[in-house]
């Protein structure tokens, strides 16, 4: 017997946590979440063979992200951890323990931004800290790309 990969696995809960959060709704707005689920798992099966796969992904589930995270913040952070985790199966980046490892430090602070977001009552605060965060991140990462660049090419300091 055949092990389930884990893309499916991930593919499971996601629509479980899309129902979940689609069935409390708004009566007029129920049948989007369950029309950008099909469109997503559409996107999922057709595009298995093909090599830009991630960014079909990636595309078909943010829309999928933003209408669950419309109707409650939770319900978005629980699809948007699942939609994270079918592009790092597609990316191979479950393989190893270092690999989970990484996807639940991703999870931790998500969540955390998302406790940020609930208890700040807006979005403004919590996305400029985000987006600071991300901007340090992007500076350090930029210096240490040239100083492994510079390193490497021969020149001399």
């Amino acid at each position: 017997m055949k092990p389930v990969p884990a893309d499916l696995w991930f593919m499971g809960f996601l629509a479980a946590a899309v129902i979940l959060v689609t069935a409390p709704g708004p009566a007029p707005a129920w049948y989007l979440n369950i029309m950008l689920l099909a469109l997503f798992v559409a996107v999922f099966r057709l595009t298995r063979t093909r090599h830009d796969r991630i960014f079909y992904l990636v595309c078909g589930g943010v829309l999928l992200v933003a209408a669950c995270g419309a109707a409650s913040i939770w319900g978005g952070l629980v699809v948007a951890w699942m939609l994270a985790g079918i592009i790092a199966t597609a990316l191979g980046m479950t393989g190893s323990n270092n690999d989970i490892v990484a996807f639940l430090a991703f999870c931790s602070g998500t969540l955390l931004v998302a406790v940020m977001i609930q208890l700040a009552n807006h979005v403004l605060l919590p996305l400029f800290i985000l987006c600071l965060g991300t901007a340090i991140f992007l500076f350090v990462q930029t210096i240490r790309d040239y100083q492994f660049r510079k390193q490497y090419s021969g020149a001399r300091s």
